[in-house]
């Protein structure tokens, strides 16, 4: 007879060490599991290793600090119905993902017979920028976070504050994986809680809600928020909908959680295999790759540069290509298969790795980075106010003809929007007549019949009436849009009474393209004209700290102070640098260096109030400068670490694939 494999045995083990766990409500001492498992206690010591071994892959069973084995989501025992004195527990994070994302807020709300009887409500430091989508779903900010307490010096409140209740949640599994993460980062265990899901409920006790996230549920049950997607309100509206569903579920003969019918398994979809990174990569590339933050070229056999990006880890970000299937991405097809030669770059902030990327694409062109590469061809607005009858066209570059060139700005579609949409709201000539003699001004186009231009062919339009829409739209592109805006909105009204709506979305996506270009102009303008500055970084070289001085939107110099140094030799450095900076000619913004003033631009209206940036005032005392820079703690700097390229996502709908909140 054949024996049976190791592997099915092992499997038949665990599943015997799960129901056993089960017959005794979760939890069971090391000795008791040993004896069902193996028949006899006999020497632990030889046993608990075996047992260990057989179970540390087993993501539902855990072993608890006092040596004892628990399910990691203890079941809810059947004969004591439904728990009316529990904790509703739930989180807020910074995406879906436990092992890469984290949780910024904690709520849970006590219930004793159904009576609310104590809350618990905190914000999380989670030590990194929150996601847009983050910050539009929840409202929570930056800023809220910034003196939030960490993880670290919650859990142990939290910990009691749970005891050993039943914890109730919507999709419960989600908020506990987090937290789980959160507590095997602190090198502590898992909360093995009794949970009780509140959503299988909901989807047999209200089966014609049609969607199923916590605020449709409760909306069909006429359960009132205020308050959404945040922490302690999400929490609150949990247990009141558990508290009406079991009403509900003991009125249609379900006593307990295990009368509930289970829910249809949805057939899992056949994922045929792909090749992956590693079928292609050699793993010799990895060599000598630090696990620092910087940034990283791929090159081809020929050195040509393929690829640039950017990581906090570079080691691991690179060594992430090696699992990642073949044509993951259309616009990433064949990167993986080219790629003969790594090359990496360590630095010691956000700010230099954005600003070393860009440096590098503009410098080799990567094929395969489809942003910042094309900074040639990034437009102007032309006004051409050197003609009698000026227009407002595109350019591509900016010539020596009397014109008010604004930009460059770095989205084409965006810079034809504000000329389309100002040639919209202002009648403003769009055709090429000289208007140097008579033969030039011609006949009337249609332009004038349709209302689209006051006519200056025609020989009777007042040159100041003309020149004051010109003037509006100079308003509008250097940041006063309430003219232009106020227009737009009475023409999308005309619009709608019409019912054209097509015109109507026209001008609404007209508008915003071009609000969103002007804004990013204005930006970047006031940027030019800000006060200079100094921000303290990171410095992987000496492990100390580097000095960036910051002028007119440039990053002027970097000046790195070796611990060895003292406090004068470094200002010394600052101060020459500086005095450079004062005696150089004033640079004009232009397309070759658009693209670093807006990286700079953008990270300092994220970071103006940041601790490490260092306006400066004449007189400077540079000394006092280097001083303060020093003082700041390593966890103040934490603020710089790059971001890996994955950690900016957009989440399409955070509330269907999470299910919850």
């Amino acid at each position: 007879m054949a024996s049976e494999p190791v592997s099915t045995a092992y499997d038949r083990l665990r599943s015997r060490a799960r129901e056993v766990l089960l017959g005794h409500g979760g939890i069971v001492s090391e000795e008791r599991l040993i004896e069902a498992l193996f028949g006899s206690v006999g020497n632990r010591r030889l046993w608990a290793p075996f047992l260990a071994q057989l179970l540390a892959n087993d993501e539902d069973v855990v072993r608890r600090a006092d040596g004892t084995w628990a399910l990691r989501h203890r079941p809810v025992t059947l004969a004591e119905g439904w728990p009316r004195t529990f904790v509703a527990l739930d989180v807020e994070t910074t995406g879906l993902r436990p092992a890469r994302h984290r949780v910024i807020e904690i709520g849970a709300v006590r219930y004793e017979d159904g009576r609310c009887v104590e809350r618990f409500a905190v914000l999380v430091n989670p030590h990194r920028r929150l996601p847009s989508y983050i910050v539009r779903l929840t409202g929570i900010r930056d800023e809220d976070l910034l003196t939030a307490v960490p993880f670290a010096d919650v859990a142990a409140a939290l910990r009691a504050f749970l005891g050993d209740s039943v914890v109730i949640g919507y999709n419960v599994g989600f908020d506990l994986d987090f937290l789980n993460f959160e507590l095997r980062r602190l090198g502590q265990g898992p909360l093995v809680n009794p949970a009780l899901d509140v959503l299988p409920l909901a989807r047999v006790l209200v089966p014609g809600s049609g969607r199923f996230d916590l605020d449709t549920v409760c909306r069909n049950l006429g359960i009132e928020r205020t308050v959404r997607h945040r922490a302690l309100p999400d929490a609150e509206a949990t247990a009141a909908l558990y508290l009406r569903l079991i009403e509900r579920a003991e009125a249609a003969g379900l006593r307990t959680p295990g009368d509930v019918p289970p829910q249809p398994v949805r057939r899992p979809v056949v994922v045929e295999p792909v090749a992956r990174g590693r079928a292609v990569l050699d793993r010799a590339l990895l060599d000598g790759v630090p696990e620092s933050p910087g940034v990283y070229l791929m090159r081809d056999g020929l050195g040509r540069v393929l690829y640039v990006g950017k990581a906090r880890n570079l080691r691991q970000r690179l060594r992430s290509y090696f699992a990642q299937p073949l044509g993951y991405t259309r616009k990433m097809d064949g990167l993986l298969e080219s790629v003969a030669e790594l090359e990496t770059v360590v630095v010691g902030s956000e700010l230099e790795a954005l600003l070393l990327e860009s440096q590098f694409i503009q410098r080799y062109k990567p094929p395969y980075n489809t942003q910042l590469r094309n900074h040639e061809a990034y437009p102007y607005v032309k006004v051409e106010l050197g003609r009698p009858w000026p227009r407002i066209v595109l350019a591509r570059q900016r010539e020596d003809d009397g014109a008010l060139y604004v930009g460059p700005f770095r989205s084409t579609a965006a810079a034809r929007a504000v000329v389309e949409l100002l040639h919209t709201v202002l009648p403003l000539r769009t055709c090429h007549r000289s208007f140097r003699d008579a033969r030039s001004y011609g006949r009337p186009c249609l332009q004038l019949t349709l209302g689209r231009c006051i006519g200056p062919c025609t020989g009777r339009v007042d040159p100041d009436a003309y020149h004051a829409l010109v003037d509006t739209a100079l308003r509008y592109l250097d940041g006063e849009t309430e003219a232009i805006v106020g227009r737009v909105q009475q023409l999308l009204d005309e619009a709608a009474e019409r019912l054209d709506f097509e015109r109507a979305a026209r001008l609404r996506d007209l508008l915003r393209r071009s609000q969103e270009l002007v804004s990013a102009h204005r930006l970047v303008r006031d940027t030019l004209t800000a006060r200079p500055c100094v921000i303290v970084t990171p410095c992987p070289e000496t492990g100390d700290r580097a000095f960036l001085l910051m002028v007119a939107g440039r990053l002027w110099a970097r000046v790195v102070a070796s611990p060895e140094e003292a406090d004068e030799q470094v200002a010394g450095r600052l101060q020459a640098a500086w005095e450079r900076a004062q005696a150089a000619p004033s640079w004009i913004l232009d397309q070759e260096t658009l693209d670093a003033v807006s990286i700079v631009a953008r990270w300092l209206r994220e970071h103006h109030d940041d601790p490490t940036v260092i306006p400066l005032d004449e007189p400077v005392d540079w000394c006092a400068v280097v001083r303060y820079g020093r003082a700041l703690s390593r966890a103040t700097l934490a603020v710089h670490a790059p971001l890996d390229v994955d950690e900016v996502e957009t989440c399409v709908s955070s509330e269907d694939e999470r299910g919850t909140q």
